[in-house]
């Protein structure tokens, strides 16, 4: 690695740090975030791309996915795989948050197909600079939090979420609607799972902050 490609990772490292500390910890805006990092489970990587970004990037993803999934949950638990060089060659499309959404999609699908025999160990999510801001609901605020200063890859270790269910699928309720009239059935109220309750807890600490003191807040980040 030549001294300036270190000073890039070292650079995008910093910027991941002020996203985690600043942002995410500091709304708890992940339950497992702080945890995950003083316990050292989580692992990071910057991957410097050169040539075409995509298939550069999946096969890239691919070979820390290996690497991460021979390691125990208790040593890795999420993975962040930082793009930093990739965010200027995407932009130069019509949507770079969305192509790398794209790219997502491509390394979930090669991870099938790498962990066909077996469980395929984490799943992984699309974080981007680009990624929109409205916080008219729950569902839609997600994409806010995501907007990490450069286009990253977390790898959650499925394990872990299941773990977190008490090692038990989300609970179903059954109800007979031939006997209940409109309002009864309008008034029941299933069960939230824990990304739904993380999705509402999380929509409501974005809503009291303000969306514009949060994307100034981001906006610094990823300038830095």
């Amino acid at each position: 690695m030549t001294s300036n490609e270190g000073a890039v990772v070292q650079a995008a490292l910093a910027r991941n740090d002020r996203y985690l500390f600043e942002f995410v910890e500091a709304l708890s805006l992940c339950p497992w975030a702080r945890r995950c990092r003083e316990f050292g489970r989580l692992e990071r990587r910057v991957l410097l791309q050169t040539g075409d970004p995509i298939s550069a990037a999946v096969d890239g993803a691919l070979l820390h996915v290996r690497e991460f999934a021979e390691k125990p949950a208790s040593e890795v638990e999420v993975g962040l795989l930082i793009f930093p060089t990739l965010i200027a060659r995407l932009r130069e499309g019509l949507d770079g948050a969305r192509a790398f959404e794209q790219l997502c999609v491509a390394v979930r699908e090669a991870m099938q197909t790498e962990f066909a025999n077996r469980e395929v160990p984490f799943y992984c999510v699309a974080f981007h600079p680009d990624l929109g801001v409205d916080l008219s609901d729950e569902n839609r605020a997600v994409r806010f939090v995501r907007r990490s200063p450069d286009p990253t890859l977390q790898l959650v270790r499925v394990s872990v979420l299941r773990d977190a269910r008490g090692g038990q699928p989300e609970p179903i309720r059954f109800v007979d609607a031939s006997k209940l009239s409109h309002a009864e059935l309008m008034a029941i109220e299933q069960p939230m799972t824990i990304s739904e309750k993380i999705a509402k807890a999380n929509w409501e600490a974005l809503k009291r902050e303000g969306p514009e003191k949060l994307r100034a807040l981001l906006d610094g980040i990823a300038r830095r």
